[in-house]
């Protein structure tokens, strides 16, 4: 018997080392750094539609789902041909349930990357419980995201309003090293322009 629960004490720091979350290492099982034609191949097999309006660096899709959430649209960017960021943008059926929305995200992707960390920043006269939330957002007078960390990327979930006062639940997926490299790359062709 003592040895039983000796030999379970002992496995224990290895049984929770193999129930750590996952890494942020892309999203929709495409890895950061795949090329633009493996991505366009992996998002129309999960019936995502190409938006005509794609370039070089960036690709537009409709119709993607992130779990079970269809998203408004996903902007994927490249560098080099490498992935590097992804963002779904998700449009509540009523602006008031922004909130409740941006919660159930993140609540689910805590699930799979661990607990983020929470921001919520009001400028003045605004401020969290006041009710009103929604027109700070829409003043652009309100920040409020989760960062998911890991190693070297970044997934952020945040609430965001557009010029026409429309409000999304945003998820991006970023490789900060290779959005340093693209970055880079726009600073170099925004010098040569002079």
């Amino acid at each position: 018997m003592k040895k039983t629960l000796l030999i379970a004490l002992l496995l224990m720091p290895f049984l929770g080392i193999s129930q750590t979350k996952k890494p942020v290492d892309g999203f929709l099982g495409i890895k950061f750094g795949s090329s633009k034609e493996d991505v366009i191949t992996a998002l129309k097999a999960r019936g995502g539609v190409l938006n005509n309006s794609s370039t070089d660096k960036d690709v537009y899709f409709t119709d993607v789902k992130l779990g079970p959430r269809a998203s408004e649209s996903l902007t994927v960017s490249f560098v080099d041909n490498k992935m590097y960021f992804g963002a779904f943008y998700f449009k509540p059926d009523h602006d008031a349930e922004v909130f409740a929305d941006y919660k159930a995200l993140v609540n689910d992707i805590a699930e799979v990357y661990g607990k983020g960390k929470s921001t919520a920043d009001y400028n003045s006269p605004y401020k969290e419980g006041d009710g009103d939330e929604l027109q700070a957002v829409k003043a652009g007078e309100a920040k409020i995201f989760t960062d998911f960390k890991s190693d070297k990327n970044l997934l952020q979930v945040k609430i965001k309003s557009t010029k026409d006062y429309d409000v999304y639940v945003i998820a991006t997926y970023y490789d900060n090293t290779l959005l340093a490299e693209a970055q880079a790359k726009e600073k170099q062709k925004a010098k040569s322009d002079y």
